[in-house]
C-alpha cells in the first residue's frame, strides 16, 4: 500500500503479518526498495519525514543507500584479496625486493611495484593469476580444486614450484595469524622435480673465457677525414654505434673480471660501492654477504673483510674514472643512484668471441673459479668455502666443481706405480 502523501512511501505486508514502512524509488535508472523502519518503533509522521529527506539527496545526485550497503561476502569472512592486502603489509613488506617480485607476479599482481620505465615489458602476454580471478572470493572457500588447475596451467617446472611456495607461505601465515580456521589448500600438492642440466666448461674453455674477459677486443679506429657528404655521415653513426658497444662490452669484462678473481657472485659485485675497496691495503669489505648464522636472530657481522689481486684494484680504479660521480661500483646508466640492471646486450656480443660457449652465464664464473682452487692447487677446500661464504660448507662448495680430469691423472699414476704395472 503506498501514501499519496509522500512519493514514494508505502507499507508493506508479508503473508506471515509482517509490516515494514519502505521507500521505493529510481536512481540512475534503476528501481529500488529499501526498508526504513517497522511501525513498532517509528509512526507514519517520521516515515514521511525520513522519506521526504531520502527524495531530496536523490534530487541532488546523492544515492541515499551508498553507506548503508553491506557486502555479505566480506561481512561474514574475509576475502582473498584483503588477506593479500594484510600479508603484504603485515609480512612481506620486510622480505627482500626481488621476494615481493616474485609474489606479484606468481600471486597478486596488484602488489607490484611500479616500474621505472612503465613501457618496458607491455608487449608481453598477460596471463591469467589466481589472485586477480579469486580476489573477491572468501577465503575459506578456497580449496585445493582452485590452487590445482592454476600450478598445472605454468608449463615452466621452477616458476610453478615458485608459485605454489608463494601461495603456501600464505595460507599458512593466514592460519597461524587466525584469520582463517581452515586446511592449507596447497597441501595435497608437492613440488615438481626438478634435473638441472649441467653446464660444463672444458679446461680449455675456461682459458679462452679468461683471455677474452682480461683482454677485452679493442675498438677499431675509422678515419672520417677522407670521407665526404652523407658517406661521411653514415660512417660517423655506424663509428658511434660500434664505440658505445665496445664500451658496453669493456665494463661487462670489468664486472667478469672482479668476478672471476674474487669468486663473488653476481649480486654481490653489483651492489658494491668505492669506499667498500680499500685499494692500497689490497682488501674488499663485502657488505652484501649472506653471512654466518650465530644464533636465530644474530648473524655474523654487517660484512666481511676478503684481500683481493692486484688486477681487481686496477678494475676498480677503472670504474671509478668512468663513473667518478657514482658511489656504486657498476652504476646504471641512466640513474647512478641505482645499481646495473643487466647486461644482457653484452653478453650476448661476448658469447660471440671464440671459444666461449652458447651457454655460458656470469654465475658460472664463480663455478671455473671454485673449480680452479680444488683441484689440486694445494689449498684448502676449508678455505676456498670460507673466502666464498659458503658458511664453512664443503657439500655447497663442491656443487660448483666442474669435475676437471687433468688434476686427478697423479692419481691412477701413483696407482699404477703402487701396482708395479
Amino acid at each position: 500500500m503506498r501514501s499519496d502523501s509522500a512519493s514514494g512511501l508505502g507499507i508493506r505486508i508479508t503473508s506471515q503479518g509482517a509490516k515494514s514502512f519502505i521507500h521505493s524509488y529510481r536512481y540512475n535508472g534503476s528501481a529500488r526498495r529499501k526498508v526504513i523502519g517497522t511501525p513498532g518503533n517509528m509512526n507514519v509522521s517520521s516515515a514521511r519525514l525520513i522519506v521526504s529527506q531520502r527524495n531530496l539527496e536523490i534530487d541532488q545526485g546523492i544515492d541515499p543507500d551508498k553507506n548503508s550497503r553491506t557486502d555479505y561476502r566480506k561481512k561474514h569472512a574475509d576475502t582473498l584479496g584483503e588477506v593479500i592486502d594484510e600479508y603484504y603489509d603485515q609480512h612481506l613488506s620486510s622480505k627482500s625486493k626481488s621476494y615481493r617480485a616474485e609474489f606479484g607476479r606468481l600471486v597478486a599482481p596488484w602488489t607490484l611495484e611500479q616500474p621505472k620505465n612503465p613501457h618496458r615489458g607491455k608487449k608481453r602476454q598477460r596471463k591469467v593469476i589466481i589472485g586477480e580471478v579469486l580476489k573477491d572470493a572468501r577465503m575459506t572457500d578456497i580449496t585445493p580444486r582452485h590452487v590445482g588447475p592454476y600450478i598445472q596451467k605454468i608449463q615452466s617446472d621452477s616458476v610453478a614450484n615458485c608459485a605454489l611456495r608463494q601461495l603456501k607461505a600464505l595460507f599458512n601465515w593466514a592460519i597461524r595469524m587466525q584469520i582463517v580456521d581452515m586446511r592449507n589448500p596447497c597441501d595435497p600438492f608437492t613440488q615438481r622435480k626438478i634435473i638441472k642440466q649441467r653446464r660444463d666448461y672444458t679446461p680449455e674453455q675456461v682459458r679462452e673465457i679468461a683471455w677474452h674477459v682480461f683482454n677485452p677486443p679493442i675498438c677499431p679506429t675509422v678515419d672520417l677525414d677522407e670521407l665526404q657528404g652523407n658517406e661521411k655521415r653514415l660512417t660517423a653513426l655506424k663509428v658511434g654505434q660500434l664505440t658505445q658497444q665496445h664500451e658496453q662490452l669493456t665494463e661487462l669484462c670489468a664486472f667478469m673480471g672482479i668476478l672471476f678473481l674474487t669468486m663473488a657472485r653476481p649480486t654481490e659485485v653489483k651492489l658494491a660501492k668505492f669506499e667498500h675497496f680499500d685499494l692500497e691495503r689490497l682488501i674488499w669489505h663485502k657488505h652484501n654477504t649472506k653471512g654466518i648464522k650465530l644464533s636465530r636472530n644474530r648473524y655474523e657481522y654487517a660484512y666481511r673483510s676478503v684481500p683481493i689481486h692486484p688486477k681487481v684494484a686496477e678494475l676498480v680504479s677503472q670504474q671509478h674514472n668512468r663513473w667518478p660521480d657514482s658511489e656504486l661500483l657498476f652504476p646504471n646508466h641512466t640513474d647512478q643512484t641505482q645499481p646495473r640492471d643487466n647486461f644482457n646486450r653484452a653478453i650476448q656480443r661476448f658469447k660471440k668471441l671464440d671459444g666461449v660457449p652458447e651457454y655460458f652465464q656470469l654465475y658460472d664464473l664463480k663455478r671455473m673459479a671454485i673449480s680452479l682452487m680444488i683441484t689440486g692447487q694445494g689449498i684448502r677446500r676449508e678455505d676456498v668455502s670460507h673466502y666464498v661464504d659458503h658458511k664453512g660448507n664443503l657439500d655447497t662448495t663442491l656443487i660448483y666443481d666442474l669435475g676437471f680430469v687433468d688434476p686427478l691423472r697423479p692419481l691412477t699414476q701413483k696407482l699404477a706405480e703402487l701396482l708395479k704395472v
